[in-house]
C-alpha cells in the first residue's frame, strides 16, 4: 500500500511538471503563440512564464482556473499588479470553455 501511495505521488508530480511547450524550441513557441493577437499580456506571459517551466497555453485551463494560477505565479515571477492584470486578461480571453 505504501508503494502504491508513493507511486501515485510521483505520478502527480511528474504530471504537474510535464506538458507545455519547451521554451528552447523557439519555432514551436512562435507557432503556438502566432494565433493570439499581440498584447501586453501575451508578451509578459511569453517572457515570464517559461523561466521556471514550459509554457502552458491559455487553452490548457478554463477561465475559472486561471485566476488562482496567476495569483500564485505572479508573486514568483515578480509581476506588478498591472502586469498580472494584463496576463490574466490574456489567459482568460483564450482559456478553454468550461
Amino acid at each position: 500500500m505504501k508503494t502504491l501511495i508513493q507511486f501515485c505521488l510521483i505520478a502527480v508530480v511528474l504530471y504537474g511538471c510535464a506538458g507545455g511547450l519547451n521554451p528552447k524550441d523557439t519555432a514551436a513557441v512562435e507557432a503556438a503563440f502566432s494565433k493570439y493577437e499581440e498584447s501586453d499580456g501575451k508578451a509578459i506571459f511569453k517572457e515570464k512564464c517559461a523561466k521556471c517551466h514550459g509554457y502552458r497555453l491559455p487553452e490548457t485551463r478554463t477561465a475559472e482556473k486561471w485566476p488562482g494560477i496567476i495569483d500564485r505565479m505572479a508573486r514568483k515571477a515578480k509581476l506588478t499588479e498591472d502586469q498580472k492584470s494584463a496576463v490574466l486578461a490574456f489567459v482568460t480571453k483564450h482559456a478553454k470553455a468550461s
